[in-house]
């Protein structure tokens, strides 16, 4: 066996700073490299307009230029869900890393040299086809693998490297830069941070699901783009979600056109201090970007939308103008104003949980529409700038903007979740059951809530151990994984042989489906099929069934849980990050402990950390061969769980074997009170 240190309870428990506030860790390299993308993106901001000023270009042609980019950003960000559904989200996020290489090249090489503005609308305006591809395709990523419990902060984090790099660490850094290598030059630096983030992200993210299609098998690609396209009238708050998205981040890409100029020409200040100030915005943006996920979550998504990214947002824009206008030697005055903008900003983060949410069957198209309001709020800002700024100067544009956040503030009130989404949001926040409208919506057998026996309290079992895959996680995961690695060492495999092989074995509940396969299909090179499959399996939210969370919550306020599982570092991802993880008292995983099931070993373990001798424990499990057959010959009592890798059609003398047999981990308290026996029955 492992050393002890190896399988400690502490060593288990033990999470990362980030972890515990809801940080996907096996998308970390994509978080750092979108964070250096953003930031080489975000080096223009706050001075391309005036950089180009001082060439020739005019304030109209400069709104146009950026017009011309939003409409290639909207396109590119209304295609992301699409796209990543039918490529997957790493093709859709290469597509986007070239078309911002290329185009950046050309816009650089012959644009700007040259100063020929149709060569520089052609270039500019298809480069924008590139951060939306990649920063959203990155969001879908994100939606596909993480829990709703903990949606909200994972997409905080997203938009915390987002508007990290861009304008917020790109502006201060630009701030630098160009004293040292001037304008021009520091647009090239730029394009060198774009290029190591995204190879960053594309090569370092471990999360196998985004490498692939996120279509299911036999759902065709035309069907899903329709249906992407569909959503729109099917499911009408996803437009309005859209709208607010656009009206309430347009005013931040309009800023960029206009507010430098009159930073530096109408209040004086410095082209430093100005991007110093961006900066300090969003620098504020990001960190409200962070805690807005969390917050959102006390307040409400909707409501923080409505009035902290709406309304907040609106009455900030207008500070923004008049602050710095009535005291323009006061710096720090307008740098507060600035804050005040950015944190209200981010009030809109709680929008990327609220729009999967209003579709949960089909989240690709739903943060298509999304990423569509986010994107074409690049093309909205600008071309609001072009036309309003002549007329109505500065001051009118401004107004103009307010309203716009606003009237984006009105409508995120429409933005009601369906209620059984409201109730299993409010329901996993508040460490509670899920309740009947969430378990009937799942299609559980029991849609209700766990029930138990209040008279039951005194009894003889202590310990209650539940394996993993097939009992808490669908087998399928695992056995999608086995198929995959099979596949690349044997890539003449046909499919149906392999689930032939799996159903007999799944019939017989006896024997290694490992080994059965390895010898059918690899030659009985079982550690190697292992070692391949290990690669490619994940615990993905969506493998989790719905009787789990409710079910064990009852039972831990009874019992002392345990699991074990021929797993390892993948399990303890997926139970941290749905919440389950401190639920459990034992964890032995063979990963770590050093034996597998059915070697009786590895339960044992679990008794000794547990401290529970084996006639007072329960074992769950949905195998007979490694979960029922080990535990009752150590003294355990046992409950098989029809489901997963169990035996569609289990035999009576199959049957026989488990003390209880349960179809729902609904029906586990009920069985569990059968199994017990009470003092006077002890003693009797």
């Amino acid at each position: 066996m492992a050393p002890a240190f190896q399988a400690t309870r502490s060593n288990f428990q033990r999470a990362s700073f980030l972890e515990r506030f809801s940080f996907p860790r096996a998308l970390a390299w994509g978080y750092l490299g979108l964070l250096l993308f953003m930031i080489g993106d975000g080096i223009e901001s706050g001075y391309l307009a005036p950089f180009l000023l001082t060439k020739g270009i005019t304030h109209g042609q400069v709104g146009a230029m950026f017009g011309v980019y939003g409409v290639a950003a909207a396109i590119a960000a209304r295609s992301s869900g699409i796209l990543s559904d039918m490529w997957g989200p790493r093709l859709v996020m290469w597509i986007g890393l070239a078309f911002w290489g290329l185009f950046q090249v050309l816009f650089l090489l012959f644009g700007i040299p040259g100063m020929d503005f149709p060569l520089m609308v052609a270039a500019y305006g298809l480069r924008g086809f590139g951060y939306p591809l990649f920063a959203y395709g990155f969001l879908v990523w994100i939606v596909q693998t993480t829990s709703l419990k903990n949606l909200g902060p994972a997409v905080g984090w997203f938009w915390f490297a987002f508007t990290g790099g861009m304008p917020t660490l790109g502006s201060f850094l630009a701030s630098f830069l160009i004293p040292v290598f001037g304008q021009y030059a520091t647009l090239w630096i730029a394009l060198g941070l774009v290029l190591i983030g995204g190879l960053v992200t594309l090569f370092g993210i471990a999360e196998i699901k985004g490498l692939r299609r996120l279509l299911p098998a036999g759902r065709r690609t035309v069907s899903s783009a329709f249906s992407s396209i569909a959503i729109a009238w099917q499911k009408p708050k996803t437009t309005i979600g859209c709208f607010v998205r656009m009206l309430n981040t347009a005013p931040q890409f309009g800023f960029l056109v206009f507010l430098p100029t009159f930073f530096t020409r109408t209040i004086g200040f410095s082209l430093s201090e100005w991007l110093r100030l961006l900066s300090y915005m969003f620098l504020s943006n990001i960190i409200w970007n962070l805690f807005m996920g969390f917050f959102g979550d006390k307040l409400g998504w909707r409501r923080t939308v409505a009035y902290i990214g709406g309304l907040g947002c609106a009455v900030a824009t207008l500070l923004l103008y008049y602050v710095p206008n009535s005291f323009r030697s006061h710096y720090w005055l307008s740098v507060l104003v600035a804050v005040i903008y950015g944190a209200t900003l981010a009030g809109n983060v709680p929008l990327s949980a609220i729009m999967p949410s209003l579709a949960p069957e089909n989240k690709g198209a739903a943060i298509s529409m999304l990423n569509l309001g986010a994107a074409a709020s690049a093309w909205l800002g600008p071309t609001t700038v072009a036309i309003f700024i002549g007329p109505f100067g500065v001051i009118g544009v401004i107004w103009i903007f307010a309203i716009l956040h606003a009237v984006g503030g009105l409508m995120a009130l429409f933005l009601t979740l369906p209620p059984e989404v409201e109730e299993a949001i409010v329901a996993s926040h508040a460490g509670q059951q899920v309740g009947v409208e969430a378990l009937a919506a799942s299609g559980l057998l029991l849609a209700h809530t766990p029930a138990f026996d209040e008279g039951l309290d005194q009894n003889d079992v202590e310990l209650i151990l539940f394996d993993l895959g097939g009992t808490i996680y669908d087998d399928e995961t695992y056995t999608r994984a086995l198929l995959r690695a099979v596949r690349q060492i044997n890539p003449g495999l046909r499919e149906e042989d392999f689930w032939a092989v799996y159903d007999g074995e799944r019939g017989r509940s006896a024997g290694s489906l490992r080994t059965a396969i390895a010898d059918r299909f690899v030659q009985g090179d079982r550690a190697k099929l292992v070692a391949l499959a290990k690669r490619y399996w994940e615990y993905p939210a969506s493998a989790l069934y719905q009787d789990v969370k409710p079910t064990l919550t009852v039972l831990a306020s009874k019992f002392k849980l345990g699991l074990v599982a021929n797993s390892g570092e993948p399990a303890l991802r997926a139970l941290r990050r749905d919440g389950l993880h401190d639920l459990f008292h034992v964890i032995a995983l063979a990963d770590f402990v050093g034996v597998e099931k059915p070697d009786t070993r590895i339960f044992q373990y679990a008794l000794e950390k547990a401290a529970v001798p084996a006639s007072r424990t329960v074992h769950v499990g949905n195998r007979l061969d490694s979960d029922v057959r080990p535990a009752k010959s150590l003294g355990m009592r046992t409950v098989w769980v029809l489901r997963g890798d169990a035996p569609p059609a289990p035999t009576l003398n199959q049957l026989a074997e488990p003390d209880a047999v349960v179809t729902s981990l609904i029906g586990l308290p009920i069985a569990l009170s059968r199994l017990m026996r009470l003092p006077e029955q002890t003693s009797a």
